[in-house]
């Protein structure tokens, strides 16, 4: 189809145009012309593709390529092996600066040496580590590797191996002892909540001289565990202040080690607990379990606005003032809050103290923590912190229905159990699998697990965080059910089960190691 002709505009005669530049070949081995202009990218793929197109399709296909090319220069290239499989897991290229050039070759008919033509220039490549290439065998052994699919990352990372909480209790026990009749006091510092027996009280006073300084300050630390069974540390040492007694932070240890002992973890882990009493055979013992609070991750940035210094242990309980630390936990007994108090009083319907929730279930943990993530966040005036906060009120009548719901099923089951007679006759440790909230196995308890009685993390970095808590992997199956899939699960020659399945041994030898998690500012590391 022809078109109407148009007079061309000439070029200012001060604006000749520029001959156009040859294109760099490379012809028997003699470069000539210039480099172009145009950029490309290279790829350097893990495999050998059918088709381009497949391969473009694992990439993620031509739109996802370019999403990637036009955001963040660090961004990174996910590449799925089998992109109709949701499943998959993705391996990630990541970007790096090269020098490289684009050929295109050809050769002529009848001419010896092909030539080649630049028709682009490189300078970024994205590259895909696998995890093979980071490791080393030795002797020909076949490496056993997690599959991508079940793995949390996607390269080999180091972990930090510790040893057993026994070791680190007995580590930080020679730290603390200075007498020489102190060697023979056990251990009483980061105990595993397992342990069978806890610490007896000690005749420190036959070792102390009566009327002199240090018989005053124990007695003193020796009448508040009198008064309470189990406390913080700062609120101990805060009142030993206001009571007119001042020591220092090491001389305040050696008197806890000779009154007291405390968990590593558990619902009372960190918190001071006096010689011979044990908590976990006691249900009044929950009004002292630890509670605790992490600012969402879009509110940390008002924490840093002001430093009003160092906070009272008091002045948090009241619930009136936002932490100054992004992650605190405090005692359920102290705290300022006519609904804690009046929840805490009420009867508990655990037959276990379990090592989550302790003396409580599940929903009333979730409903006392949502109380407190309310206290606070009505503290602040943001947008974030009202948005937070209408999520926390419906989630905590939420968690008040559930808790209800759980009460009537639990009381219906005392009912049934005082009609018919007892027939189980397990140990403590089976009973304790029966309890329905001892041991769910989600995904927020397995992150308790790692640092005590800590809630899940506020998924720093998600903007959609909310405060429920995640969906429990045993939800809809019955404890039977879930316990017949446990022992399924083969067995040695000996009919034992394999070691990486036996239970942890408060006395377990040194040798044994267990995977801890950095440890994070707010720990009372200096407790031993």
């Amino acid at each position: 189809m022809a078109t109407p002709s148009s007079s061309p505009t000439p070029a200012p005669p001060e604006q000749a145009a520029e001959p156009p530049s040859s294109p760099s070949t490379f012809t028997d081995g003699a470069v000539s012309g210039t480099l172009p202009a145009t950029e490309a990218f290279a790829v350097h793929y893990p495999g050998y593709p059918s088709s381009p197109a497949r391969a473009a399709r694992t990439l993620g296909g031509l739109p996802a390529i370019a999403k990637v090319r036009s955001s963040d220069p660090g961004a990174r290239l996910e590449l799925r092996f089998r992109p109709e499989d949701p499943y998959c897991h993705p391996a990630f290229g990541e970007s790096r600066a090269t020098t490289g050039l684009v050929l295109r070759l050809s050769r002529r008919k009848g001419a010896a040496a092909p030539r080649a033509e630049v028709v682009a220039r490189v300078r970024t490549a994205y590259h895909f580590e696998d995890k093979t290439g980071h490791q080393e065998t030795d002797d020909g052994d076949v490496m056993m590797l997690v599959p991508p699919l079940f793995s949390v990352k996607d390269r080999p990372t180091k972990i930090a191996l510790l040893p057993s909480s026994n070791a680190v209790s007995r580590t930080m026990h020679r730290g603390v002892v200075q007498e020489r009749w102190e060697l023979k006091v056990g251990p009483t510092l980061a105990l595993p909540f397992n342990i069978q027996v806890v610490p007896e009280k000690i005749n420190w006073e036959d070792h102390v001289r009566k009327n002199s300084v240090d018989w005053d300050w124990q007695m003193a630390v020796c009448k508040l565990f009198d008064e309470r069974p189990v406390w913080p540390r700062q609120s101990l040492y805060e009142r030993l202040q206001d009571d007119g007694v001042h020591v220092s932070q090491n001389q305040f240890k050696r008197l806890l080690f000779r009154a007291g002992y405390y968990f590593s973890t558990g619902p009372f882990g960190k918190f001071w607990i006096r010689r011979g009493y044990d908590p976990r055979k006691d249900p009044d013992s929950r009004i002292y379990q630890r509670i605790d609070f992490r600012v969402p991750p879009e509110l940390r940035n008002l924490l840093r606005t002001k430093d009003s210094g160092p906070q009272k242990w008091a002045e948090m309980c009241k619930l009136e003032v936002m932490p100054s630390q992004s992650f605190i936990f405090l005692q359920l007994f102290e705290l300022k809050d006519d609904f804690i108090q009046e929840e805490i009083q009420k009867p508990s319907y655990q037959s276990m103290c379990s090592r989550f929730t302790g003396w409580f279930s599940k929903p009333m943990m979730k409903t006392l923590r949502l109380q407190v993530s309310i206290r606070f966040l009505s503290l602040l005036p943001s947008e974030e912190a009202k948005s937070l906060l209408r999520n926390a009120h419906e989630l905590i009548e939420r968690s008040k229905k559930q808790e209800a719901l759980w009460r009537s099923e639990r009381s219906k089951e005392d009912d049934v159990d005082e009609e018919a007679p007892a027939t189980h006759t397990g140990t403590e440790d089976q009973v304790g699998l029966n309890n329905s909230d001892s041991e769910d196995m989600d995904e927020e308890e397995d992150e308790e697990e790692s640092d005590g009685y800590d809630s899940p993390p506020m998924a720093e970095g998600f903007r959609d965080f909310t405060l429920d808590d995640s969906y429990a992997l045993g939800q809809g199956f019955s404890n039977g059910y879930l316990e017949e899939v446990l022992r399924s699960f083969p067995l040695q020659d000996d009919g034992q089960n394999r070691s990486g399945d036996a239970p942890n041994d408060a006395g377990g030898s040194d040798g044994e190691f267990e995977i801890f998690e950095q440890p994070s500012g707010d720990d009372e590391s200096s407790d031993g």
